[in-house]
């Protein structure tokens, strides 16, 4: 898992690069078909290492119920050491919460998910905060 790759899922484009770090770029509306293809990618990558993901929703516009649901439903809290949401408006922020929540309220989590995800304005204010998680993982940051 040392190579970058990509993937088009519906209007989504993820790239993972190495060690761990995942982008994802939505356009448009995600679906059901997008979440289950998302779930597939972040479980091939995260049984390997867990992944620090980053969102960018400045283009995006809503996510399918369904396709939520099935997010916080498969996606395992082993898999992921955060994830960042660049540009998310209200609605975004409510259901990205809600899908960590669902996780938590459904035992398949500890309360520490909620505080793993992240909200930020740029990418550059991502870039840093990915730089702070990865130097908090290694016992550099207290």
């Amino acid at each position: 898992m040392s190579e970058p790759r990509e993937w088009k899922v519906g209007s989504t484009t993820v790239r993972f690069e190495p060690p761990e770090l995942v982008w994802v770029h939505t356009r448009g509306r995600a679906s059901l078909e997008d979440a289950i293809q998302l779930v597939e990618i972040y479980r091939e990558l995260g049984q390997q290492r867990p992944l620090l993901i980053v969102g960018d929703l400045s283009e995006a516009t809503t996510l399918d119920v369904q396709g939520g649901r099935y997010l916080s439903q498969h996606i395992q809290p082993e898999w992921i050491l955060g994830t960042i949401y660049i540009g998310a408006r209200l609605l975004h922020r409510a259901v990205s919460k809600g899908i960590a929540l669902a996780a938590h309220l459904a035992g398949r989590t500890d309360a520490s998910a909620l505080a793993k995800v992240h909200f930020v304005a740029s990418q550059a204010q991502a870039l840093e905060l990915v730089a702070r998680v990865r130097a908090e993982r290694l016992g550099k940051v207290a």
